[in-house]
């Protein structure tokens, strides 16, 4: 069994991340799943939240938003609407983000006759900012 496994993260705007881990914790909409060389293949769908892995000790972690995942011989590529890392979130921006977001929704949910998908895509978007303000909190 390898030591190792390949990492990448995919946004419609091109590749965010590519790099050798040796786990990985991703959100996904049945729970956390923790993810090692060697695990079984996998497809499952990403819920907003923080995908965490390492290597050598260290570990880092990175907000993705909803998406899709798949797992197979020792590659682990996620397709998400968004990625970032948590150094790079500024808490004040994440903060206004989030307060854009929530307004929307609750004006969502005012207008009559919404559509479905577009109710649950802006609950996706505040989830994803919530979570890129809470890391935006955390120290780095």
């Amino acid at each position: 069994m390898t030591t190792a496994m390949r990492l990448e993260i995919s946004t419609p705007g091109g590749l965010v991340l590519e790099r050798d881990v040796e786990w990985s914790t991703v959100p996904t909409v049945s729970g956390d799943v923790g993810i090692f060389p060697g695990h079984v293949p996998l497809v499952a769908a990403v819920r907003p939240g923080m995908l965490r892995f390492g290597c050598a000790g260290s570990q880092e972690a990175i907000a993705v938003d909803r998406g899709f995942l798949h797992f197979r011989s020792d590659v682990l590529c996620l397709m998400v609407e968004d990625a970032i890392d948590v150094r790079s979130i500024d808490g004040n921006e994440a903060a206004t983000a989030r307060k854009k977001a929530e307004d929307a929704l609750a004006e969502a949910r005012r207008t009559p006759r919404l559509d479905a998908g577009e109710m649950a895509r802006l609950e996706a978007k505040v989830r994803y900012q919530i979570v890129k303000q809470r890391a935006g909190g955390q120290p780095h």
